[in-house]
């Protein structure tokens, strides 16, 4: 992480954003909600055709190399847009959407376009500890950890995770293992079974 964002702040700022829009510990975050709230409109890629878009650029990142780019944020003087690829899957968008937003969360700084996939790191350290910080607070923003330990305690699996918070299957093991919600559950278990055998 950078030297401005500790992960324990990061979860508090995820949680701060989460309570400011009226999204529960465990409920399934509102992308909408979030973005009307920091008013940064959302574009859609296979909207952009009629916006100067051409049809050989949208047909590249949609059908050609879709897995090529994700999400962008863009300045626009003092104001900020994303514009995101319609050819992902509904929860990978969702993923795509709240790291450009973890970015403007953030107050990162910068002089042009932002794009997701890391695509930055090749920028230097200064972008890559960025793009973990985003990474990190979207993961966040999406399941917090707090909610991920408790899902774990109660025995819940990748998938019903999943489905509960929205994302990929991917993305759910992976916030249930990177958050170590699966190993403080398996302690806090054995801790319990151990007390019951005094």
């Amino acid at each position: 992480m950078d030297q401005g964002w500790t992960k324990k702040a990061l979860q508090q700022l995820a949680l701060d954003v989460r309570e400011e829009i009226g999204v529960g510990l465990h409920d399934r975050l509102d992308l909408q909600e979030l973005t009307d709230e920091y008013s940064i409109p959302v574009y859609p890629s296979d909207q952009l055709a009629g916006d100067g878009c051409s049809d050989e650029a949208l047909e590249h990142f949609s059908l050609r190399r879709p897995e090529a780019w994700s999400a962008a944020l863009v300045p626009v003087g003092t104001a900020r847009f994303i514009v995101e690829n319609s050819a992902h899957t509904l929860q990978r968008r969702r993923s795509n959407v709240a790291h450009e937003m973890s970015h403007l969360l953030l107050e990162h700084e910068f002089d042009g376009i932002l794009f997701a996939d890391g695509g930055c790191r090749a920028l230097g350290p200064e972008m890559a500890a960025r793009e973990q910080e985003a990474a990190y607070l979207s993961g966040e923003l999406l399941i917090p950890t707090k909610a991920a330990v408790s899902a774990a305690l109660s025995r819940r699996s990748d998938e019903e995770v999943a489905k509960q918070f929205d994302v990929s299957l991917r993305f759910a093991a992976w916030r249930m293992n990177a958050s170590g919600a699966r190993k403080i559950a398996q302690r806090t278990l054995q801790k319990r079974a151990a007390g019951t055998r005094r």
